[in-house]
Parts: C-alpha cells; sequence; structure tokens
C-alpha cells in the first residue's frame, strides 16, 4: 500500500499543479479555470482515498486488551515475542488472585490492591488529563476511529510497578540472582508495546520511570505497615481457626459430671 501510495502521489501532485497554473491565468470568479481547478482537485482527493481503501483490503488490524493484533499475524520471533509480552500484564492478576486464594497471604493482597490503584490512575486520571494520541500504527482507536490515550501505557505501569516492588524486596534479602533476573525483565514490556506499535518511544520510557517511582512507594508503604520479608513471611489474611482442645480436658468433664450423677438421690 505504501509503494502504491509512493507511485500514485506523483500524478495528484502533477494534477494539483496544472491546475494552479490555469487558475493563475484565469483569476476571474465563475470562469471555467477555477472549475477544473476543482475537477482535478476533487480527482486528486479520490485518488487519495482509493488508495487508503487499497492499503485497508491489504491487512485487518484490530484491538484486542488494548493489544494489536495485525492479521495475517506475522510470524517472525520478534514480532511474536512482542505480542505475547503485550499480553502478560493481563495475566498477572489473574497469577495474583489464585495466590490470595490459595495461600492467603499478606503481600499478594497488597499487590492486587496497589495494582487496582495504580490502574484506575493511569486510566481514569492521566491518560484523560495529558490526552496524547497512541501512535498511527495502533488499532486501539475509538469507534469513529480516533486514536485513544496513550500516555502513560497501562501495560507498562503495572508490570514495572509490580517488578520494582519484588526488587527492592529480594534486594533486602540479599537474593542476588533474583535481582537479576527482575532487573533483566523490566525492559521487555516497555519495548514489546512499543515494537507492537500500541505506544511511541516516549511514552514508554516516561511510563517506565513514573511506575519506577510508583513500585518504591508501594514497597514503603508495605514495608512501613507489615514489617516482615517475603521470605520469613508467615501472616496470611486470618481466618477463623479452631483452638487445639487439651485431650485431658474431656475426660476430666466427663469423670465430674458422672461423679455428681451419682450423688443425686
Amino acid at each position: 500500500a505504501r509503494e502504491g501510495r509512493a507511485a500514485t502521489a506523483p500524478s495528484n501532485l502533477r494534477l494539483l499543479h496544472e491546475a494552479s497554473l490555469i487558475t493563475s491565468r484565469h483569476s476571474q470568479p465563475g470562469t471555467m479555470s477555477q472549475q477544473a481547478y476543482a475537477t482535478m482537485r476533487r480527482q486528486a482527493q479520490d485518488g487519495e482515498d482509493d488508495l487508503e481503501g487499497q492499503a485497508s483490503e491489504k491487512g485487518e488490524a484490530f484491538a484486542v486488551g488494548q493489544v494489536t493484533i495485525r492479521l495475517p499475524l506475522d510470524m517472525r520471533p520478534l514480532p511474536l515475542l512482542a505480542l505475547a509480552i503485550s499480553f502478560l500484564p493481563w495475566a498477572l492478576p489473574a497469577v495474583f488472585v489464585a495466590d490470595a486464594v490459595l495461600n492467603r497471604r499478606t503481600v499478594t493482597f497488597f499487590i492486587l490492591a496497589a495494582t487496582l490503584v495504580a490502574s484506575l490512575l493511569c486510566e481514569f486520571v492521566l491518560k484523560p488529563l495529558i490526552a496524547e494520541p497512541r501512535p498511527a500504527t495502533s488499532a486501539c482507536r475509538t469507534e469513529d476511529g480516533k486514536l485513544k490515550p496513550g500516555m502513560p501505557s497501562g501495560h507498562v505501569m503495572v508490570c514495572q510497578s509490580v517488578l520494582t516492588f519484588f526488587l527492592f524486596e529480594v534486594v533486602r534479602e540479599h537474593a542476588a540472582l533474583a535481582a537479576v533476573l527482575l532487573s533483566l525483565a523490566m525492559p521487555l514490556t516497555p519495548w514489546a508495546r512499543w515494537y507492537n506499535g500500541d505506544h511511541s518511544a516516549k511514552q514508554v520510557v516516561v511510563t517506565f520511570i513514573i511506575a519506577t517511582v510508583i513500585g518504591m512507594i508501594e514497597f514503603l508503604i508495605y514495608w512501613m505497615i507489615f514489617h516482615d520479608s517475603l521470605a520469613a513471611q508467615e501472616n496470611k489474611v486470618a481466618l477463623p481457626e479452631m483452638t487445639p482442645i487439651d485431650p485431658a480436658v474431656p475426660g476430666a468433664l466427663l469423670t465430674q459430671a458422672a461423679s455428681f450423677m451419682a450423688r443425686r438421690p
């Protein structure tokens, strides 16, 4: 489609140039030259519209979870990797919910709440306030075709804030290998969102910085409230638990009850 546009553009410009020459020779309003100019201009515009239609027929693009999917899929490794990583932020909350149900750990509930707050801040406060549109390569658009806001990136906000939170914790626990792995994972989501064409480089870099600060604040709040570590954490969200009964107690109660019954007339 781009090659066709490049080949056809000179002809459209030539039409406009010829029309402008005719108009310059005949400056009186209402003359045939102005009518010819208007006709040529419409022809040039129609040519551009035809090119747009041909480009849209070459392939289909749509958005799922604010991730652009283009058909047919590009089966090369990097496009597939960027597409897969773009869906990772949707999997993180599911993992945290499963851990919260199974293990009832305080940190999991805290991270879920913090992720929800960060997402709401991004989608309903910062994006409408900044109102910077996504790049034209994104399929995240409104019903009338207008590009949706892309500053900051919600995907980068979620992933980077969570990774920063756990990075500070493993550093406090002196877990060097985990710290290296978390640090290496941090650039993946910004790169994927930029490579997939859903955000500009500026948008992902700025979001990366904001999310890093938010992750630090989340860690400080968690540490000040709970004063425990993830490795040694034993506290869980409290559910009612029965206190074990001393086996000797039921026997003593039964003996006393039998003696009382024996003394009755």
